[in-house]
């Protein structure tokens, strides 16, 4: 669970834009295109998958199931996983085409693409998935004041029985 957090809080970060660009047309809407899928595989593919298979299988490594089972759970949650990741990048080219310049991709691709650039995607999967585990311990007890809160609030019992009515 805290490697599929660690991989949505990844994509959110990286996701998010600098500056609003201009929507191209013609060849110059296919370079850019080409230049936001190329930021996408670099800073959400390739290596990145690579190393959410490592922490997949590290993951079910520590699971207290039979060696087949963990194996089969791997390999089987790896290759969804990258199957959602290739499928989300294709979902998101567009959006990161439209709010990135063609000279913002064409850096970022640049410097994501050097040994600096590949360097701090390798620290930043790994930053992401020790952020998650951070984190949880410190969200639940924050969590459960806040419902607490909620239910003083508002009416928890008559949602609850509202919802078992409605058959939610």
């Amino acid at each position: 669970m805290r490697v599929l957090m660690g991989l949505a809080a990844a994509m959110a970060l990286s996701g998010a834009a600098p500056a609003m660009a201009q929507t191209a047309s013609g060849p110059a809407r296919e370079q850019q295109l080409a230049l936001a899928d190329r930021y996408l595989t670099l800073t959400q593919g390739g290596e990145v998958l690579k190393q959410l298979r490592r922490q997949i299988e590290e993951g079910f490594g520590e699971q207290e199931m039979p060696a087949e089972q963990r194996a089969w759970m791997s390999e089987n949650l790896s290759t969804m996983m990258q199957d959602v990741v290739v499928a989300t990048i294709a979902e998101m080219r567009d959006d990161v085409a439209d709010d990135f310049t063609a000279e913002e991709l064409q850096g970022a691709v640049a410097f994501f693409e050097s040994p600096l650039g590949r360097s701090v995607v390798r620290k930043q999967v790994d930053l992401n998935a020790e952020m998650q585990e951070a984190m949880t311990p410190l969200i639940v007890p924050r969590l459960t004041t806040m419902m607490e809160k909620f239910c003083l609030r508002f009416d928890c019992g008559a949602m609850g029985a509202a919802a078992a009515k409605s058959g939610q």
